[in-house]
């Protein structure tokens, strides 16, 4: 008997067959009633079919039996059930979705977030702030659903710029400069001058992504202060001068021109290059 879709071997292959056969004969005509009944099959490769075309279908009806399915057995049908609630596009996941952010699973915690930032509902915002707190593929799909939310979602990340859990401040600054919202601007400033490197490489990432002046001079000062344990042809990891660098080409301001010429000629190449190439994007605007 097949263990799940993820299986190798023959069986494994003749999940895969049995869903590509549905698929060739037509079975995306099936009615609604005649998908969860195929959410019911006991091979798991009929069930992840059952599960995307009930996402498809947009149907109200799928969403209570797709809710259950986050409890599946095999892991891939529980994921696909979580994006399938966002697609499907009705709010009563939202509560289902938010306790999934919290399972043991990982993959499961970002497919949970695939469905909040699908469904957009404010609700979501503090449990997926919470997500910048775990494994790196959690934590990404929670800056996209929070890019996706958008505004509501602003006071909290800003929030957690100050977080004791090194993890979640730069995070939360990338989500910032994802969602665009100028009321981050100041609140990054202040992080690009007091915060660990890695925070402070997001932080000017960010600006750069928002595209506004006050930021210039505070790059410019970040561009010209060596971090502690840089060295020559050394590159550290998270240089705050690097994406500085790449922030201040961004916003093609010229003030910035003189210390990225003094950078251009840095001894450290990864520096050099990216000082090198934001004065190209500063020349090219008109």
């Amino acid at each position: 008997m097949c263990s799940g879709v993820r299986t190798a071997g023959r069986c494994g292959v003749w999940s895969v067959a049995v869903l590509a056969a549905a698929v060739a004969w037509g079975a995306q005509g099936e009615s609604v009633n005649q998908l969860l009944a195929r959410l019911k099959h006991r091979d798991p490769a009929q069930r992840l079919y059952a599960v995307r075309r009930l996402a498809a279908s947009k149907d109200p009806a799928a969403a209570e039996p797709l809710v259950k399915a986050l409890g599946d057995t095999d892991a891939t049908v529980r994921e696909e059930s979580a994006r399938a609630l966002g697609e499907l596009g009705d709010k009563r996941a939202v509560e289902p979705l938010l306790a999934a952010l919290k399972h043991k699973s990982i993959p499961l915690r970002a497919a949970a977030a695939d469905g909040l930032g699908a469904l957009g509902d404010p609700r979501a915002v503090q449990g997926l702030v919470e997500l910048l707190g775990s494994a790196e593929q959690a934590q990404k799909a929670a800056v996209a659903a929070l890019a996706k939310i958008g505004a509501p979602a602003v006071e909290p990340l800003v929030a957690a710029l100050g977080s004791n859990d090194a993890a979640v401040p730069p995070r939360a600054a990338e989500a910032l400069g994802a969602i665009g919202d100028k009321r981050a601007v100041e609140p990054l400033l202040q992080t690009l001058k007091k915060a660990d490197r890695r925070t402070r490489c997001a932080a000017a990432t960010a600006l750069g992504t928002l595209g506004d002046t006050r930021a210039v001079k505070p790059l410019i000062d970040t561009l010209r202060t060596k971090p502690r344990g840089a060295r020559p042809f050394m590159p550290i990891r998270f240089d705050p001068r690097v994406p500085a660098a790449q922030a201040l080409g961004a916003l093609g301001d010229k003030q910035a021109v003189p210390a990225l010429k003094a950078a251009a000629r840095d001894r450290n190449r990864k520096l050099a290059k990216a000082a090198a190439a934001a004065l190209k994007a500063i020349e090219a605007k008109p």
